[in-house]
């Protein structure tokens, strides 16, 4: 589908944008929990070694089990550097910056202009590049759905200022809200008018920045 207005593209980017970031998430933990096996058999190899040589352990067996921690060391190394983890995260790094920039200047103009379009479709061209399309897909939705339940969040939350305000009674809102499906809203506990109308003086901002 075709973006024309501003806003579509300002929605559009945030959820490329976040999908790449989803994505660098993704290789980061995968990365880091090899990293950590790596960390934890180091250790057991030389904690194993201490113990060998406290004890006098001395027989083919026992001085195999270095050799095999090592080498399951130097296989995971080998399969990280397969895997090419550390340059996959630095591409979806460099091409979540170049959103990123996008993006902002898509929030500070005014109208759709060809400058605003031509680095629009760049940005879109270098996510289509960094990530494979069932890849692309998978990230996406969740962005995608991680954006709707924010903005519903949002929503609920100052629709809960706006409903306090005008009953006076914000305990009973809150309660009531409880009761409701709105499971990840987190809601503070203003408890003076003059928080209540800081919250609707930043929704209004809100809404006028969209």
């Amino acid at each position: 589908m075709e973006k024309t207005t501003l806003s579509e593209i300002r929605s559009d980017l945030k959820a490329k944008r976040d999908t790449l970031s989803l994505a660098h998430e993704a290789l980061k933990l995968a990365c880091d929990k090899y990293n950590k096996l790596i960390i934890f058999i180091s250790i057991a190899s030389s904690l194993f070694e201490s113990a060998k040589m406290s004890l006098n352990w001395e027989n083919n067996y026992v001085n195999l089990v270095p050799i095999f921690l090592s080498s399951i060391v130097a296989g995971i190394s080998s399969f990280i550097k397969f895997k090419n983890y550390s340059e996959r995260q630095e591409t979806l790094i460099q091409a979540s910056v170049i959103l990123t920039s996008t993006l902002s200047k898509a929030r500070n103009a005014t109208a759709v202009s060809e400058d605003i379009l031509k680095e629009y479709h760049q940005a879109l061209e270098l996510l289509e590049v960094s990530l494979y399309p069932d890849i692309r897909r998978k990230f996406l939705k969740a962005s995608q759905k991680n954006l709707i339940g924010i903005i519903s969040n949002e929503d609920t939350y100052f629709n809960v200022i706006k409903t306090a305000k005008h009953r006076g009674n914000l305990n009973e809102v809150i309660n009531n809200l409880s009761d409701s499906n709105s499971d990840d809203l987190i809601i503070g506990n203003p408890s003076t008018s003059e928080e209540l109308e800081t919250g609707l003086e930043r929704r209004d901002e809100i809404e006028h920045n969209k």
